[in-house]
């Protein structure tokens, strides 16, 4: 994989992975032999439809696939400090359930979209942010719950001695996705995932909480992986973006470059589906099609039958990986 960044930055380097999944009596492939690197600071978005492989791409990084699926080849290497030497990584892929324990909630973290399930309804949220400390830093009692209440405050929750003593049905959406966010982040973490942390949101949270990962990023150059459908919303906040279809990357650049000159046509499809002011009350372009299920056969480009550029190379053979320079990558036959 191309890009103009050196080696020293890279902090997780995404290689050959491959993820399998046994569905309706048979195994097939939901990610397939895909590369990517994540830098230390950035803000890297990760956009596809539902069903091309963001999440559980993500999923796999954290050790927390469901059981119906697993790494079926590939590394994921993990930096644990800078360093130029791609031998003294860890691969996650290798990891036990004890060793990983100890990364996740303290080097990883996650945020879900919907944190009304992920929050226990049965425990204070005082308790619940508190954990993440008790599991990684061994703190004492005496001091958890002082660095609780400097976690609410530091996601911008108003009065956090009361929400401490609150449960989560007590709080607006909103306000859980921001304790949500504390209890990822109380650890100051390397790497978090967040994973459409804002699609349950109204417009004006939505935007709080694209400010508050922002703030994260910059003030403690945390890196953070964002998931989204949402290439508007990808706009606001990353850094980087890779564009994904049917378990495959199909282009890779800095957010701008993506937007304003993208060169996979599935990436121009996205974009012209975004509203915009001068559209408003017509109907939105639309990509025909669907995207194929693990269990529909794959064609060498997943994209072809529904590209309109599609020529009969798209139908028999698997696209190259073209270089359009300054990190900017496509996987097209028509480039």
């Amino acid at each position: 994989m191309s890009n103009n960044q050196p080696e020293k930055n890279i902090l997780l380097r995404i290689r050959d992975l491959s993820i399998g999944i046994h569905e309706a009596g048979g195994t097939y492939t939901a990610v397939d032999h895909i590369d990517y690197d994540v830098y230390e600071g950035e803000i890297l978005g990760v956009v596809g439809e539902s069903g091309c492989g963001k999440t559980v791409t993500n999923l796999a990084i954290m050790g927390l696939l469901p059981e119906v699926l697993f790494v079926s080849g590939g590394e994921i290497l993990y930096s644990p400090v800078s360093t130029e030497q791609a031998a003294s990584s860890i691969d996650l892929t290798k990891l036990s359930e004890k060793e990983r324990a100890k990364l996740n909630g303290d080097a990883f973290s996650m945020i879900y979209q919907e944190p009304l399930t992920s929050l226990n309804p049965l425990m204070k949220i005082g308790k619940q942010v508190g954990e993440t400390l008790r599991t990684h830093e061994k703190c004492p009692a005496s001091e958890i719950n002082g660095k609780v209440l400097k976690a609410l405050a530091d996601v911008d929750l108003p009065e956090p001695e009361k929400i401490v003593n609150m449960y989560p049905h007590q709080l607006s959406g909103g306000m859980r996705q921001r304790v949500m966010i504390a209890m990822a982040t109380i650890c100051r973490p390397r790497l978090l995932i967040a994973d459409e942390p804002t699609t349950a949101l109204d417009v004006t949270v939505q935007a709080q909480v694209l400010r508050l990962l922002k703030k994260i990023n910059r003030k403690y150059g945390t890196s953070i992986i964002f998931i989204s459908h949402d290439l508007a919303v990808i706009n606001q906040i990353c850094d980087r973006v890779i564009v994904m279809y049917a378990g495959k990357i199909a282009e890779t650049a800095d957010t701008r470059t993506i937007l304003t000159a993208p060169a996979h046509e599935y990436t121009r499809g996205l974009i012209r589906s975004i509203p915009t002011i001068d559209r408003k009350g017509a109907d939105l372009p639309c990509i025909p099609g669907h995207v194929p299920s693990t269990e529909e056969e794959r064609l060498p480009c997943p994209f072809a039958n529904r590209c309109s550029l599609a020529k009969d190379i798209c139908f028999a053979q698997e696209p190259p990986l073209k270089d359009l320079g300054n990190g900017h990558t496509a996987f097209c036959h028509m480039l």
